[in-house]
């Protein structure tokens, strides 16, 4: 029954969803439809302004165009009055009227000097055979040329004595004789001609193109010019929307009805040159956006109906999601327990998958690379451990889990760490290799105290042996140093006597030297009570480099040295110092003129770290590892035991002394010694 009101409940909330789903659907689809239909209607705005802008730019062309034209008529007219006085004096008007019909003009009169009519191309009556001298034709027009102000004077709408309508009038003076020839055009030939060239030709042409219904240029008195088409627009008084824009200087649109069909209208006031005011009225087709919003509208709802069908079923699946994320949920804790055990272990673990590409990285791993542990995965391994040092590949390889190796890992850093490795081989169902891990601990610090503990067994027992056979060679060397001294001063032989005192003198040198050396080994073998002393570590590097020196300046090596103040430390000087100068005299030996020996001090948390580092040759690996073996030399004259005796007088202030080195790159020994504390250094 619980079960039966959970599903229930369950349908409900499939139900609730899939309704709220239909509501934001619809909406969606609503909101779509109209923010593409106004998308569209901005889009028809756009390009009726732009058409708007382009009539009023030619229209301003057609008028330069039309003053271009008059200028031609003018210059026409001169050639034609130039034609009339070239010929013989006409005493008729059929002569002249012949004239007039080549020429094109409506009206043309020869004056002589008195502004009289001589000869005419239409019948005059005879009271206006000569110019009225009352009229304003004559005193405006005529009289200025047979006065000589003008050569020539060209007017329009011009009222002739001679015509009852207004003439477009050009006289010229006449050059053989006095007086004046007179050529007119009628206005409305004028009229006709600017209309048939002007911006009605335009407009009409406008017109004709497709998605444009209607052109329309009409002031308040009616239309002016319209396209092909147009019998009758709503006037200006008429409508408020056009005496809107009639009052406006911006371009005004709407959506009207045009022979029964929708159009966009746009509407613009345009100042003409001969018109005055007008409006430019320009009908766009609807019929393109209808038909963009209606495949836009299907569009929207198959998308609509697809996401509501998606929806459902992803809404249908959500038991099934809700159950699959606890399980999820169960998987994260699993391996987030899993990741902080990993994370938290000494060990470095990774492992890969068959491809050998890296799935687990953990934090001591990452810190043991250097790297990143995020930046990590997902990479090849072989990227990460180029020389196979978690024998990872082998393992791959062969399919054979490695129980334990011990392998080098040379860092990007330059250090170099001992890695005790094991590999193991997890293999799926069908017993493919399906992961290898590798654990790696890092047992460099075991190593090194385990080297250095052999290191001073080793030592211990020579230093026994040696001050064992030291006291067995002293007495023998004694008699020999004596006997030596009595041939030199008793027995000189009469011949080669000098070859006989340097045999003595080398027996006597060699003996000596031989006699210091076994001072060093007792030393050694019974080192002598440390005489402790709070030391400055600034002046004990500072005097020990002043010892050097003037050797190191002789060679042309140069001496940097930088350590902080205030570090103490409990050490016998004159032993410390002996440390120092091994060191020093060591890498001055090593260096050529231009070598850098540069020494810094500074406070590593309760230990005081000094690092003497030289640009010189550096020190092969082989050699690096022997370097303070009792007895190890690369010196012809060396006793091998320098650096045993700085190894041994570090470790007995209870520090520590490493090197480092590279073949051409120089050596660095780095001592740690405790930091002695306040009331160490109170006391």
């Amino acid at each position: 029954m619980q079960r039966i009101r959970q599903l229930s409940s369950r349908s409900k909330l499939l139900l609730a969803g899939l309704s709220v789903l239909a509501v934001t659907i619809t909406l969606f689809v609503w909101f779509e439809v109209s923010q593409s239909r106004e998308e569209l209607l901005h889009f028809v705005e756009t390009e009726a302004e732009v058409l708007i802008e382009t009539v009023n730019r030619s229209s301003i062309t057609t008028v330069a165009a039309n003053a271009e034209l008059e200028q031609a008529i003018i210059d026409r007219l001169r050639l034609a009055a130039k034609l009339v006085e070239s010929r013989k004096e006409p005493t008729g008007t059929a002569p002249l009227k012949n004239l007039a019909g080549e020429i094109s003009v409506d009206l043309l009169l020869v004056f002589d000097g008195n502004g009289a009519v001589t000869a005419a191309n239409i019948p005059l009556p005879r009271a206006a055979d000569k110019a009225i001298p009352d009229t304003p034709f004559f005193t405006d027009v005529l009289q200025p040329v047979l006065r000589g102000e003008y050569a020539w004077l060209a007017q329009g709408g011009v009222n002739t004595p001679w015509s009852d309508q207004a003439m477009y009038v050009f006289v010229q003076e006449r050059e053989t004789h006095p007086g004046a020839v007179l050529l007119a055009i009628s206005s409305s030939t004028m009229l006709e001609m600017r209309r048939r060239l002007g911006i009605g030709k335009l407009l009409r042409d406008i017109g004709t193109a497709a998605g444009i219904e209607f052109v329309v240029l009409q002031d308040n008195d009616g239309i002016l010019t319209a396209s092909e088409g147009i019998q009758d627009m709503s006037a200006i008084a008429t409508d408020a929307f056009l005496r809107s824009a009639w009052a406006s200087d911006s371009t005004c649109t709407r959506i009207v009805d045009y022979k029964n069909i929708p159009v966009f209208e746009v509407v613009k006031r345009l100042q003409l040159e001969e018109q005055g005011m007008a409006l430019m009225r320009i009908g766009l087709s609807l019929e393109h956006v209808r038909s963009i919003q209606q495949r836009s509208m299907h569009r929207v709802v198959f998308i609509a109906i697809g996401f509501f069908i998606t929806a459902a079923i992803l809404l249908f699946l959500l038991h099934t999601r809700q159950r699959f994320g606890i399980l999820q949920q169960e998987h994260r804790k699993v391996r987030s327990y899993t990741g902080l055990v990993l994370d938290n272990i000494a060990d470095a673990v990774v492992a890969t998958d068959a491809l050998g590409v890296i799935t687990v990285f953990n934090q001591t791993a990452a810190r043991l690379f250097a790297l990143e542990a995020d930046a990590v995965l997902g990479r090849p391994c072989h990227e990460i451990c180029r020389d196979d040092t978690l024998r990872l590949q082998h393992t791959r390889g062969n399919a054979v889990a490695i129980p334990y190796e011990e392998t080098t890992l040379k860092r990007k850093d330059g250090d170099t760490r001992t890695l005790a490795v094991s590999t193991s081989v997890i293999h799926d169902d069908g017993g493919a290799v399906e992961t290898i891990v590798a654990i790696a601990r890092d047992i460099t610090e075991q190593r090194r105290i385990q080297e250095q503990l052999q290191r001073k067994d080793r030592v211990t027992a020579m230093g026994e042996l040696a001050g064992g056979i030291a006291h067995e060679i002293r007495n023998p060397l004694n008699a020999i140093n004596i006997i030596a001294q009595r041939f030199q001063s008793e027995f000189i032989p009469a011949e080669d006597a000098e070859e006989y005192l340097q045999l003595t003198r080398t027996v006597r040198s060699e003996v000596q030297r031989v006699n210091t050396i076994i001072t060093q080994f007792l030393d050694f073998a019974r080192p002598a009570r440390l005489a402790l002393h709070p030391c400055e570590v600034h002046a004990l590097l500072r005097e020990s480099s002043e010892v050097i020196s003037s050797q190191a300046a002789y060679k042309g090596i140069q001496l940097e040295l930088l350590a902080d103040e205030g570090l103490i430390v409990m050490a016998d000087r004159a032993k410390m110092q002996q440390v120092l100068l091994n060191i020093f005299q060591n890498a001055i030996e090593a260096l050529t003129e231009g070598g850098i020996i540069k020494t810094v001090a500074c406070r590593r948390g309760t230990q005081i770290a000094i690092t003497i580092s030289d640009n010189g040759p550096g020190i092969p690996e082989e050699t690096r590892k022997k370097i303070f073996n009792l007895y190890f030399t690369t010196k012809a004259t060396g006793t091998g035991l320098g650096l045993s005796i700085v190894h041994q007088i570090v470790s007995e202030h209870g520090g520590d002394i490493t090197v480092t080195s590279a073949e051409g790159a120089g050596s660095t020994f780095r001592i740690l010694l405790p930091a002695i504390s306040d009331t160490q250094e109170a006391v």
